[in-house]
Formats: C-alpha cells, structure tokens, sequence
C-alpha cells in the first residue's frame, strides 16, 4: 500500500484540530480552522513508452512489371508464351553475346534480396508484383494463397527468372495501373478491420517499370478533328487497332474493355494514379507514393531492322526512323506525370549499356520505424463535472451532474451510468435527446435489450476501454478496437461525452462554444468545450507539465508528468461507498516519433483515488498523489474503475489499495 508522508505544517494543523474538539468554547475557531481544508490535488509520476519495434511498420511494395513482347527487344533474352514475335531470327540475333537473363530479372532479385536483408535486421517489407502485357497475370503471392503482399522469402527468386518466358503482346498501362489501386485499397481494408493502427505506420510503393507506352489505345470517338501525337501527347488518342477497338471478334481480350469505348487514354490513367493517392487521407495511411522506370533501347531497335519499325506504334506524320524516338518521348512524358502525381520518382535506362546497369533498390523503401513519443497527456475526472463556479457533483461519472441525475429531474439513478442498462450511458443519451435517446426506463433500439430479437441476451462490452459501449460505437461510426479514432490525442469517450466528433481530428482546431479556448484544450482542461466558461478555466483548469525524465538504452523514453490545480469534491455516501470519494483516470498514448500527428497512438491509463469530506477527511493528505509506469496498463483492462478499485492509486472506498 502507498503511504503519504504529510508535511509537518499538515501534521500540526491536525493536532490542533484534534485539541480543540475537547472544549466547545472553541467551536467556532475549530470551524474557521477545517475551512482551511485544500480542495485542491496533484496528480504526478513517471510513464515510460515501448522500446521501438521495427516490425510495427510494414513497407508494402507493388512491382508493376511490363511483360510484354516488346521486352524482348528492350531487355533480351526472352520468348512469349505462344510462337511469336520474340521467337523470329531477326529479333534472336539482338541479343548481347553472353547475356541470359534480362536486366529487370537481375534487379528484381536484387531488390527481393534486398528487402530480405531488411528483414534479417526486423524490419517487415512485404512484396507483391503484377506482370502485366494484354492483361495482368501470373502475379505473386499467388492468387491461392489469399495474400495480396508477402515476405519475399527464397521461392520467389525462381518465380522471377520464369518471367523472361512468360512474355505476352500487348501493353495495357490501365489494367495494371487498376490492378494497382485494387490490391492496395483491398489490403487497406483488411488491415482497417484487423489492426487499424498499423495504417498510418504503413508505407505503400508501387513501381512501374515499362519500356514503352499503353497499347492498344482506343477512342470511343473516332471523328475528332485532332488527335494527340508525340508533340501534342497531352489530348486523347486516336484508336491503335482499329479492328480491336471497334470489332467484336479480338483473339487477345482485355478484361474489362468494352467495345467501342476509352481505352488507356491520359485522363482514364491519371485516374488510377489520383485516386490511389487518395487512400492516404481517406484510410490515414503513413504513406503511398508511385515510382516509374523506363527501359528504352534504342539501338536494339534500330538493330532489330524492319520487323521492329511498327513495335512502338504508328504515329501519322512521323517518319518511321523517328518511331522508336517519338515512342519514348510518349512515354517519358507519361511516365513522369505518373511519378510527379505519385510523389515518387522517375528513372529511365537507356540502350544497351544502361540497362544492364538497371537497378531498383535506391528507390525510397524507408520505412516509418522511429523511438516512440509521448503523444498525449490527459486526466479525466470521473466523479464531477464543470459547474458555473467550481467542479459539480457526478458520482457515477456519466456527464451527467447530480443536481438533474436523479429521479426527481432526469429520472435516472445517481449512482448507475447507464440506468435503464441498454449500453448507453445517461449522458450519452441525455445529450442526444433530439436524436430520440432518452436516459431513463427507455431501452433504445439503438442500444442493447436482450428480450430484443435483434439484440437477443446483448450484453455491454467496452472492448478497446475508450469509455464507449459498442452500441455507442456502432452509432457514432467510431472504430471499436481504437481508444482513439481520429487520432487527435483525445479519447473518443471524452469527445462523445460532448457530442464533439470523435471521428473527426478536428479538437486543435476547433472552438466550439466560441470562448477563445480550443476544444482540445478545454477537454484536456476539464471545462465544457461546449459552454462559455473562460472564466472557469482559468481558475479551475487543469494545469500541466511534462518533461522527458530519461532515454533509456533501448530506446524507450520515460517522461515525469505533473497535473495540478485539479479540483476535489464531495460525492456523497452510496452503499459501500464512503463519502467523498473522487475518481480520475489518466490517459497515457505514445506513437512513433516519425508520425506523431497521424498515428492512432497505443494508449495505457492508469486511475487514482483521493477522498475530499471536509471538514476533516482529505486522503491523500498532503497535495501530490503519485503514479508510476506499472501502474498504466491496456484500458481495456481499466475500462471501468469502479469494478476494479484495487487497481487504482491511492485508497479506494472499499479498503487499502492490494499491492501490485
């Protein structure tokens, strides 16, 4: 059990006390004496974070690969999958003499050995790559699995040597690029479901490596006065393959094409590369960015003769030596749009001597991995409420004070949070009166009733300890496995407690009451953020110092913590319960150092007891109450203190606190 140490000021003034409660000729001094009783505590101590797990931060990595028949040419040696192109003498007799696997081969397996490295030392960077030529195939992890991303572990090098045997035909950069935005959107959500705080720990990365630009290309209008060309790239393409844009009868499908429509024109691919930029801010993903490569040779080009003078495309107006040059300025051009959109990188390799030379592992890979901070500090009183003058009276700590939670004002029980047991606090419902909530004796259909057929035997379950029920977090649409939803540093308990947004980050920057303090700071204050109370919060806000105590060796960082001018009340006497006994939990969340603003945060918090009944009672009994780290823990584990007193700091109503 902690013992407090009282000062010998206190120590006298309780003698005194004591002395003159012998004679009733001293009544009134022994009044003006325990007038003097502080109402006022500080809670202080030492909360240290994790050390730092580099695995907590995956890197994700698409690898767009161009497998069309084209490579053979850009990057020999390789054959397709049917006798064609590749296979003919002319384009056989290109090949650098002791050359056997292309150059895209030797740098992805580089890359993969790279990545293994990386995960040798504890890092966790996951593939996935998409070949694509008519359309994308024979990707990996295979589709079997059900994984989208792996760990590149030794049996993806011989799926790699296998892809300069697996060329196709066509170069269809819209498939691919919807291929892309599909897996990192699919991965987005089941990670959102499964562990929703690894999303803003996350590095996404797509690489597009092609040699050359999107075919067919189709137009669904076929009478435009102009069309784009490599000088003009930037308007909509004039039909590649008359015959397979317009025609129902094509050998070579594209999944997904229709007849007679767009196909892989600039805006239809400057889609995919926005909207997958987007998933960053609409999941709060650490990051996604897009790299692109170019492989462009144009000696084996010109070397190949005339069976390669139409490989790149026909271009009216263009001479046909200009073919191999007007392709690439296409796509160079796109290809850099592609990476400026996508905050990444564009390299391009040219003729042979380049090419060998390709690599992909300088590309930025990095991960999020950082030392853990301090993100968030915050008590919450859990036996009062602001008043207009000082702290009001809330025993059970529902928000509602208990001069209107009783049964004379708002019908519900003082003593009961949730008084007629649907799973919905009286605060809650009692705030949401126009949303049809109400606190007393009215199960809610939004809220548990076990002789429901919709909720049959529901039982009220606080599964993350944020102070909400998963009734209440199906309502507001918050996430029932985060303390923190929108990851604004506060918990949604508290946000919803004053119908603020929890699924919105928006308390730093918002005043909602309009009285010149933040919502932020009035939550983290103890004041109504939603009721002008300046005047309170300067008299009995919340005050708050921290700094870093010690940096420990391995890597963990351990801060001392002083809140004070904390207001004490007097609940009154419940069964079992003793008079004046205040409840207050502190809200503990570090997240790495590399992304304080956005991570969720990993959330602990510990609670504390102090008895306030003057004239006499005041435990502790000096100022200062003080916790250590071992007394934080998971707040699922501390979602409702009242049935857990022991756990708590200081002595508790039921008896002396148990030894941790």
């Amino acid at each position: 059990m902690r013992r407090f140490i009282r000062t010998p000021l206190l120590a006298a003034g309780l003698l005194a006390l004591g002395l003159l409660s012998c004679t009733d000729s001293m009544l009134e001094p022994r009044a003006q004496a325990q007038s003097q009783l502080d109402d006022r505590l500080t809670l202080q101590g030492r909360v240290c974070t994790r050390p730092p797990n580099p695995s907590g931060f995956p890197v994700k990595v698409v690898v767009v690969i161009d497998e069309s028949g084209s490579m053979c040419v850009s990057d020999p040696p390789g054959s397709q999958l049917d006798s064609g192109f590749c296979q003919q003498a002319e384009v056989q007799a290109i090949i650098p003499p002791g050359v056997t696997e292309p150059a895209r081969v030797r740098a992805l397996k580089r890359l993969v050995q790279q990545f293994r490295d990386v995960n040798a030392q504890g890092g966790n960077v996951q593939v996935s790559v998409a070949p694509f030529e008519t359309n994308v195939r024979n990707v990996w992890p295979p589709t079997t699995t059900g994984s989208r991303f792996a760990r590149p572990d030794t049996n993806i090098d011989s799926y790699i040597s296998g892809l300069q045997s697996q060329l196709g035909k066509g170069t269809d950069y819209q498939g691919a690029l919807s291929y892309a935005y599909s897996i990192i959107s699919s991965d987005i959500n089941a990670v959102a479901q499964s562990t929703p705080e690894l999303l803003p720990r996350t590095r996404y990365v797509v690489v597009f490596l092609t040699d050359g630009t999107p075919y067919p290309r189709c137009s669904a209008t076929d009478n435009l006065s102009v069309y784009a060309s490599p000088d003009n790239p930037d308007l909509t393409w004039a039909d590649s393959i008359i015959g397979f844009c317009n025609a129902t009868n094509t050998t070579d499908q594209i999944e997904g094409f229709e007849i007679g429509t767009d196909r892989n024109q600039n805006y239809q691919l400057f889609s995919y590369v926005r909207r997958l930029m987007e998933l960053k801010d609409q999941h709060n993903v650490g990051d996604v960015r897009m790299h692109t490569v170019l492989l462009f040779n144009r000696e084996a080009v010109r070397a190949c003769g005339p069976i390669c003078q139409e490989i790149y495309g026909i271009y009216p107006g263009v001479e046909q030596a200009r073919y191999p040059e007007a392709a690439k300025s296409i796509a160079s051009w796109l290809l850099r749009r592609f990476a400026d959109m996508g905050n990444g990188v564009y390299q391009e390799f040219n003729d042979t001597a380049e090419i060998s030379n390709l690599g992909l592992g300088a590309l930025d890979y990095s991960s999020f991995a950082s030392r853990n901070v301090m993100k968030s500090l915050v008590v919450e009183a859990l036996s009062s409420a602001p008043g207009d003058e000082g702290r009001v009276l809330d025993s059970d700590g529902d928000g509602v004070p208990d001069s209107r939670d009783n049964n004379f004002t708002l019908g519900t029980n003082t003593f009961i949070a949730d008084s007629d047991g649907d799973c919905l606090d009286d605060g809650f419902e009692d705030r949401r009166e126009d949303q049809g909530f109400r606190a007393a004796n009215d199960l809610d259909a939004r809220g548990c009733d076990p002789k429901s057929p919709l909720t049959r035997n529901c039982v009220c379950r606080d599964t993350d300890g944020d102070g909400l029920s998963q009734f209440s977090e199906d309502f507001l649409g918050t996430r029932a496995g985060i303390v923190d939803s929108d990851g604004d540093g506060i918990p949604d308990g508290m946000e919803a407690r004053w119908t603020l947004k929890p699924t919105e980050a928006n308390v730093a920057g918002l005043d909602t009451d309009g009285d010149g303090l933040t919502d932020e700071a009035e939550l983290r204050a103890g004041t109504d953020p939603t009721r002008r109370d300046r005047a309170f919060y300067e008299r009995n806000g919340y005050q708050y110092e921290t700094r870093i105590a010690e940096v420990r060796p391995d890597g963990s960082i351990c801060y001392d913590f002083t809140v004070s001018n904390i207001q004490l009340v007097t609940p009154p006497d419940r069964a079992g319960v003793k008079q004046g006994h205040n409840l207050f939990k502190v809200w503990f969340a570090e997240a790495p150092e590399s992304g304080v603003s956005s991570d969720y945060g990993v959330w602990r918090t510990a609670c504390a007891w102090a008895q306030y009944a003057p004239p006499s009672v005041r435990v502790p009994a000096g100022p200062e109450l003080s916790l250590t780290d071992a007394d934080f823990r998971r707040p699922d584990q501390l979602s409702n203190p009242w049935n857990n007193q022991n756990d708590c700091v200081g002595t508790p109503p039921s008896g002396p606190r148990a030894n941790p």
